[in-house]
């Protein structure tokens, strides 16, 4: 092939035809080497068979090995992976009824605090009123028996006040008498004179 590639670079006036066909001339040498041993097996059409074979076998052993080990690994743990997720997904759905019975229980709780605390404001304003009510009542009552026992006092205080004027006008009206015509006049005649002479004036 050496050979034939000098004749080419000899000869310029060769075109790439040429230069093709000395490449195919030479590509049996360049396959046994220069020196007789082979370099590149696998360019080697005697050992094809063999290499087919081994072929075969490297794919059927890592084929068994893909199958027998990885494959069943990988499903295994893609499985376990699908039943953590469905475990996780069935968790949460019991969580979160979980939570919407306690919101709904606390829900409940609240309307019922609400209501009894209602009820308990009303029950204390109703108390509250009827408390006040009883309280008017008996200062009202009080003020009535207070006022009375004043209107009592001042009754007496006004008969009493009437019989003290009276007798001070007896008296004066007696005086008066006998010093107009020297006479006593009697103490009775002069309190009848002015009783009738008070009576007339309030008539």
């Amino acid at each position: 092939m050496s050979a034939n590639l000098h004749a080419v670079r000899r000869r310029p006036g060769l075109g790439l035809a040429a230069f093709a066909a000395a490449l195919a001339s030479g590509a049996p040498a360049l396959a046994a080497g220069d020196g007789g041993g082979a370099k590149l097996p696998q360019l080697d059409i005697a050992t094809y068979p063999s290499q087919v074979f081994w072929l075969v076998v490297s794919f059927a052993v890592l084929y068994i090995l893909v199958a027998k080990v990885a494959a069943p690994r990988i499903s295994e743990v893609l499985e376990e992976r699908q039943e953590r997720i469905a475990n996780d997904l069935d968790k949460a759905e019991t969580l979160r009824q979980e939570a919407e019975a306690v919101r709904a229980e606390y829900e409940r709780a609240l309307a019922d605090a609400r209501d009894k605390a209602h009820a308990a404001a009303r029950e204390a304003q109703d108390a509250a009123a009827r408390s006040n009510a009883a309280a008017e009542a008996e200062a009202r009552g009080k003020v009535a028996a207070m006022l009375a026992e004043a209107e009592a006092r001042i009754a007496a205080a006004s008969d009493g006040a009437m019989d003290n004027v009276r007798a001070v006008a007896g008296e004066a009206a007696a005086d008066a008498v006998e010093r107009l015509i020297g006479a006593r006049v009697a103490a009775e005649a002069a309190d009848r004179a002015v009783a009738a002479a008070m009576e007339g004036e309030s008539a």
